[in-house]
């Protein structure tokens, strides 16, 4: 690739342009930072050219930034109420300096910077490799902050396409898998915004990518450490450019340090600000004035942005003889939450769709929830059995999802066995097969729930499935024979089917599996060569093994059908391998639930590649039972399972009181409330304060 070589004579960095576009820090030497550049050559290295596709994506990436971050959550915002500038200043002291250790740094004291500074002055006075730390007290001002520069680096990147994509993530979550950063990464791009992996792996490992990220305070308390090595060590290898936010207090409490740039802190608001704001906002707040003035407590609660702003709407025109007085903090902070939740409710008496105490009572749990599995975005789709809070809830729930899913296959193959052979016995051996078969999945799943691990591969591959399909094809041989008198002859043909559908159905889909990612969504389907050959293979290694046990019985076997069984696994093997799941398109705007709706369609798509497979095999055999069973295997499989696991689930959370039956529209009722905020297809608490005091409050 060619260098462009361009002179900038007499400008501030962050205010010269080549061919239209902001000259990145990176292309000039570092003597720069901080000053004006004079008669500098600066080189610019231009990024190859974007194909069509990749700058749709690009942009599309970009718009979903936008709108989740800026116009849903900062513009929404209760800081955004806040009308004020914050003060910032320097703290090079909560930052390790990579040369510190080959020249002598400067003084490390707090330095306050000139008034009007907004923290996108600083990011472009910072230079190579640009990383920031942004610090501040609860309340005030973090998140707003870093979405602010969000927005100003978006319209940059929206103008030119030679500059990062700035993208948001909350470090909250890291903590689950504590991953390599780099992979973290992938996983949070194809949750948050739907990024296909394989996409999201070259945006990462081509450092297509500027990252904010928020919430390490919110990253539990034992892996925060741990979090800041994965940070630096990520930031060493791809040197990436991040801006990482913390509460001051959790950061200063931790033994390792970011080895950043630059580091800012939020200064609190000052008494003269807070009386500033006050007269400014028009309404009527003589009372809390008035007490603010002699009031200490209340003095330091309103130096936060967020509890001032809370103030004002909580305690508009209302005399300060009425307002609540404390002389303990935190019993005065609760006050004002609790005042403000109450405010929230009155201000929006039409349309009450739900008792107020019934919304406190889901927030409460909905908040608990949220911090005990670090999340900071809820999914409906992404509900989990870990929701459920004792083990009684969750027996209910593993053997609820997986009777439903043995009906639901008699649906299909039971009732066409009635139909054709008019024997009642072989519809009741089927459904009483189905039913134990269903029982058996569930306590085998339960079981390994229980040893708390998520198996790798091949882990899962011999305790799972080998449980499955062995215990599955047991227990559908003694049903039959049971109801036929006789065990491996005629009627194996309708038993050993039944019992190898359930063993590959759920032991396939049992790898990697636990109570936190038992629901699996199916969203969009893909072919891959070497999965489907892979499981080929497996699928005719596994029929040759049962063939030749049951030839040993049944000699005639062979003949009669032992043939058409390992053509049926092959294929299994070949298009129920070679299918998978990614995600949803990145264009695509994402609703409440999508990912079940997405899973729903493929559901009816899956019994159509079933049942077409079921009927090539019945052209070969004549018999009909094989397409129903290819049809409800194929529903199942491609996202019927994880439609029946969603209902059941939210059939037990609904009967438990843990959350109403239409869910999407009690939260958007909430956000309408002002208690949550909508981020693209999910839910946030409008403040991570808001949701640590519901989490305090008793259910």
């Amino acid at each position: 690739m060619s260098e462009e070589h361009k002179k900038v004579s007499n400008n501030d960095l962050r205010n010269s342009q080549c061919e239209g576009g902001f000259v990145r820090a990176d292309t000039v030497n570092a003597d720069q930072i901080g000053g004006n550049i004079n008669n500098y050559n600066v080189v610019v290295n231009p990024r190859p050219t974007l194909t069509h596709q990749e700058y749709r994506n690009r942009q599309a990436l970009l718009a979903k930034v936008k709108n989740y971050w800026v116009k849903g959550v900062l513009k929404k915002s209760l800081h955004n109420q806040v009308l004020m500038e914050l003060g910032l200043e320097e703290r090079p002291d909560a930052i390790t300096n990579p040369l510190s250790e080959i020249i002598e740094i400067g003084d490390n004291s707090p330095q306050p910077l000139p008034e009007g500074t907004q923290v996108i002055d600083i990011f472009d006075k910072i230079g190579t490799g640009i990383t920031l730390l942004i610090l501040g007290e609860p309340g005030s001002g973090k998140t707003t902050t870093l979405l602010e520069l969000a927005r100003d680096l978006i319209d940059r990147a929206e103008q030119d396409t030679n500059q990062l994509i700035p993208v948001v993530f909350n470090l909250s979550s890291w903590a689950k898998k504590r991953q390599t950063i780099a992979d973290w990464l992938v996983d949070e791009l194809n949750t948050i915004y739907k990024v296909p992996k394989k996409i999201g792996q070259a945006l990462v490992s081509q450092q297509q990518l500027l990252l904010l990220l928020d919430g390490l305070d919110e990253v539990k308390a034992d892996y925060r450490d741990d979090c800041i090595v994965a940070l630096n060590q990520f930031q060493q290898d791809y040197g990436a450019e991040l801006v990482v936010c913390s509460r001051m207090k959790d950061y200063q409490a931790l033994s390792n340090r970011l080895n950043f740039q630059s580091a800012v802190y939020i200064r609190l608001l000052s008494l003269e600000q807070i009386y500033h704001y006050l007269d400014s906002v028009g309404a009527d707040l003589t009372g809390l004035r008035t007490l603010i003035a002699k009031d200490t407590v209340l003095q330091e609660l309103a130096q936060s942005p967020l509890m001032l702003n809370i103030m004002t709407l909580a305690y508009q025109g209302v005399a300060v003889e009425y307002l609540p007085k404390t002389d303990v903090i935190e019993e005065r902070r609760r006050q004002l939450f609790d005042s403000y939740i109450e405010k929230m409710f009155k201000r929006r008496k039409t349309n009450q769709q739900y008792n107020n105490e019934q919304v406190k009572q889901w927030l409460i749990l909905l908040a608990k929830i949220t911090l005990s599995e670090n999340h900071s975005i809820l999914l409906i789709e992404e509900i989990q059995p870990s929701w459920l809070s004792n083990n009684k809830q969750r027996w209910v729930y593993v053997f609820l999802s997986r009777i439903i899913c043995g009906l639901f296959f008699v649906a299909f193959y039971g009732i066409l066995l009635l139909i054709k052979s008019a024997q009642i016995e072989i519809f009741y051996a089927t459904l009483f097969s189905a039913l134990i078969a269903g029982v058996n999945i569930s306590l085998i799943d339960k079981f390994f729930w229980s040893k708390n691990n998520q198996y790798t591969y091949f882990g899962a591959l011999k305790k799972v499935q080998l449980f499955h399909l062995l215990s599955s094809v047991i227990a559908s041989e003694l049903v039959f024979a049971f109801f036929f008198k006789y065990l491996i002859v005629k009627k194996w043909v309708i038993g050993l089917p039944l019992g190898l559908f359930f063993g590959f159905l759920f032991g396939m889909r049992g790898i990697k599996k636990n109570i936190n990612t038992d629901i699996q969504n199916f969203e969009i389907l893909n072919f891959s060569w070497k999965e489907s050959i892979k499981w080929t293979i497996l699928g005719l290694l596994i029929s040759l093994i049962f063939s030749w046990i049951i030839v040993l019985l049944y000699p005639k076997y062979w003949d009669e059908s032992g043939k058409v069984i390992i053509m049926i696994s092959g294929a299994i093997g070949y298009v129920f391998g070679g299918l998978h799941s990614v995600t949803i398109e990145r264009e695509k705007k994402l609703i409440p639930n999508q990912g079940i709706q997405y899973s729903l369609r493929n559901t009816a798509l899956g019994g159509i590649i079933g049942g077409l497979i079921g009927l090539i095999v019945l052209i070969f055999t004549r018999r009909d039972y094989y397409w129903t069973l290819g049809m409800s295997m194929g529903a199942l499989w491609y996202g019927g399972i994880a439609c029946i696991q969603h209902f059941s689930l939210r059939l037990v959370l609904y009967f438990n009181n843990y959350i109403p039956w239409n869910y999407a529209r009690f939260l958007d009722y909430a956000a309408d409330r002002i208690f949550l905020q909508k981020v693209g297809g999910g839910y946030i608490f409008i403040h991570r304060m808001l949701m640590e005091h519901f989490a305090e409050m008793k259910p």
